[in-house]
């Protein structure tokens, strides 16, 4: 019989082989066991959880979190903790037997216990996600080009660039990344996300008299043989749009011997504006990561809403794997904040944990999703959602 429960120390080597095989068979097994994550795999002191399915001593299935603390991110302009959620697998051999939802089934307690009011996930099958009521909540874009499809700009005499190497870096691209959210909610990267990318490429942080205002990355990689490296480009920050030409400008210096180019940015940054023919780049829309409430109350008091949201709503929730949020709420916006009451009013529409996701993840607003038939409600108690939950880009951070 499988045994679903916590994980413990004795469990490391066997799941190890589990994650090695899912995700970096491809890398010599001793060589994997050297990379710097391995040792955050259920160390709690550090505030990571693993989960297993075991059978006859061995375990077949994990699941892994961690919880952020309290000032490391802002989700819906207010710092919000959340349970990060990796190293999701099963052994080929048993899957197809519900391992997963057990461990989330033991999981979300968990999160709740640790006062986590939000889960989020970057999903390898999004519907199988969706199961466990994730909903996708980020939008972000991917430029694929060459060098000579980016033209200049008209960058700033006054900015200058400095490359990243020191851990007090790390501090100042965070602040950078903060100035972020005047597009809409952000992750910000933590230490050990800026340790990796700083140790595994080269960063730059942009600054003018006044101190810091920008921050890009670069990472060469082999390509096809015969032909110049891949250029990717990342964690591009800026202060102020009068920066970016300047980042623009790193860009196209750093691409001169690069065979492709690849720019991840935040949907709102115009890195389309500075190419020469549109027609001969590729722009894709990524829609990446997912999130799940964890604790309904506990979230709404946690975000900032607009302060235009007058308008109370009543919701009844229906949500079968973290059951305490079940139940009727009002919501009561306040002067841009908003709280969730128990209510014993009727409910102007009813929702299950995944129609909530969807309706607060950002990226499909209530009237949308009304039209869509996703939600059942009137056109009124739509717009009064959507006055509370506008659309907004929820997240966007550096992968864990």
């Amino acid at each position: 019989m499988i045994e679903i429960r916590e994980a413990r120390e004795e469990d490391r080597e066997s799941v190890l082989r589990i994650l090695w095989k899912a995700f970096e068979a491809t890398t010599n097994y001793e060589d994997y066991l050297k990379q710097e994550w391995i040792n955050r795999w259920n160390n709690q002191e550090e505030d990571d959880y693993a989960y297993v399915a075991v059978d006859n001593g061995k375990v077949v299935a994990n699941l892994s979190f961690f919880t952020t603390s309290e000032h490391e991110q802002v989700i819906r302009g207010a710092p919000v903790r959340f349970a990060g959620i990796w190293a999701v697998t099963t052994d080929g051999a048993y899957r197809r037997r519900g391992l997963q939802r057990e461990l989330f089934d033991i999981s979300f307690p968990r999160m709740h216990e640790e006062k986590v009011p939000l889960t989020i996930l970057d999903p390898f099958n999004r519907p199988f996600y969706e199961k466990f009521s994730y909903a996708l909540a980020e939008k972000r874009s991917r430029h694929v080009f060459t060098t000579d499809q980016i033209r200049a700009g008209k960058t700033r005499e006054d900015i200058t660039s400095r490359e990243a190497k020191e851990p007090e870096d790390r501090e100042i691209i965070q602040q950078i990344e903060k100035s972020m959210v005047r597009f809409g909610s952000r992750f910000f990267s933590n230490n050990i996300s800026l340790d990796y990318v700083m140790k595994n490429g080269i960063m730059h942080i942009l600054e003018d008299k006044s101190g810091p205002v920008g921050s890009v990355w670069f990472n060469f990689t082999k390509g096809p043989p015969f032909t110049y490296p891949e250029l990717t480009v990342g964690v591009s920050r800026y202060t102020n749009d009068d920066v970016f030409p300047s980042i623009v400008e790193l860009v196209r210096n750093y691409s001169a011997n690069a065979s492709k180019i690849t720019w991840y940015a935040d949907a709102e940054v115009p890195v389309r504006h500075y190419f020469t023919d549109i027609h001969r780049t590729e722009s894709h829309m990524l829609g990446s990561m997912m999130m799940r409430v964890v604790d309904f109350e506990s979230y709404c008091q946690s975000i900032k809403i607009p302060e235009e949201a007058t308008e109370k709503v009543t919701i009844e929730l229906t949500d079968d794997q973290c059951p305490w949020n079940n139940g009727v709420y009002t919501l009561v916006p306040d002067g841009g904040n908003l709280t969730a009451e128990r209510s014993d009013s009727k409910s102007d529409i009813s929702l299950n944990a995944f129609q909530l996701s969807e309706m607060i993840g950002g990226i499909t607003p209530p009237t949308l999703l009304r039209s869509l038939q996703e939600i059942k409600c009137e056109a009124m108690t739509a717009r009064k959602l959507e006055d509370i939950f506008p659309a907004d880009t929820f997240v966007s951070y550096i992968r864990f």
